[in-house]
């Protein structure tokens, strides 16, 4: 008498199929909704809805979900050529009309020591939300003193009606541009 081991069964393909189907669609999913920022802890990620584009010694430091301060921040220079000059002690500035208490983005950069002097910097900021992209292109010169002190500069973006606790950010960016000389950016 000869024992013959059971034949083993393997798994169709309609589990595997199945768990694929599932993968694609969830990497689908995820692909076709933006990032959501809400309050709480700070954006700390960067990927295919957050990029920056920055200086060696003007970096982003972090975006968060908050509201305009009271008393709302002076704009900040939007002209080529008249750059709000950064003072030595950390500042904030709103990079449009601000309303205090309204809903804003605001995005916090640190001035290394290694910033050169009275250099204009051309800033863009895009956010992409639910709605069309907003893209607002502000100016700021470095302090003509040399900095001795790493500083933040905090700039808000009154984001007008949206919900007060949710913003959903299809893109967003900043990007860091130095100018070839005061009045001279790209």
């Amino acid at each position: 008498m000869s024992l013959r081991a059971a034949p083993q069964r393997r798994p169709g393909l309609l589990p595997i199929l199945v768990a694929v189907v599932v993968a694609i669609g969830t990497v689908g999913i995820a692909a076709a909704v933006g990032a959501q920022i809400g309050p709480g802890p700070t954006e700390t990620g960067q990927g295919a809805y957050v990029t920056e584009h920055a200086l060696a010694y003007w970096t982003w430091h972090e975006t968060l979900l908050t509201t305009i301060p009271t008393p709302a921040p002076a704009k900040v220079s939007t002209t080529i050529g008249t750059p709000t000059v950064l003072p030595r002690a950390a500042t904030s500035y709103s990079i449009n009309a601000a309303t205090a208490g309204q809903v804003a983005v605001a995005w916090t950069f640190d001035e290394l020591t290694t910033a050169p002097r009275s250099t204009e910097l051309a800033i863009t900021f895009l956010d992409g939300l639910a709605s069309p992209a907003t893209s607002i292109t502000v100016y700021v010169e470095s302090d003509p003193r040399a900095p001795f002190v790493t500083t933040a500069f905090v700039f808000y973006w009154d984001a007008g009606t949206f919900a007060p606790g949710t913003l959903v950010v299809e893109t967003m960016t900043a990007t860091a541009v130095a100018c070839t000389a005061i009045g001279t950016c790209p």
